[in-house]
């Protein structure tokens, strides 16, 4: 008898060497949100659902803190969050911003 195969398993799997980030508070009713992740974050783009970036922040100490990004400039709505890391690889996470 074969035994199923997990389909989480295979998405998590499939490839061991990309990074993660979360943003947090997500969705978020502030105007500051935090970036956490293992791996040091060189940069992140705040990009529209068009992909217009509206805020780039840089790691220029390249601190693993946490990040924080100020957003007051932008209007509620649905971002894309592209964060890069010290050796390039990157992950885009969606950004809610409530009013």
């Amino acid at each position: 008898e074969k035994q199923a195969v997990n389909p989480d398993f295979l998405i998590i799997n499939q490839n061991p060497n990309r990074h993660e980030a979360v943003i947090y508070p997500n969705p978020s009713s502030g105007k500051v949100v935090k970036i956490k992740s293992s791996i040091l974050i060189k940069s992140i783009e705040i990009m529209t659902m068009i992909g217009k970036c509206v805020q780039q922040q840089l790691n220029p100490h390249m601190l693993y803190d946490d990040i924080t990004l100020d957003l007051k400039s932008c209007n509620p709505g649905t971002y894309y969050a592209k964060i890069t890391f010290e050796d390039n690889q990157t992950v885009i996470k969606k950004l809610i911003l409530r009013k």
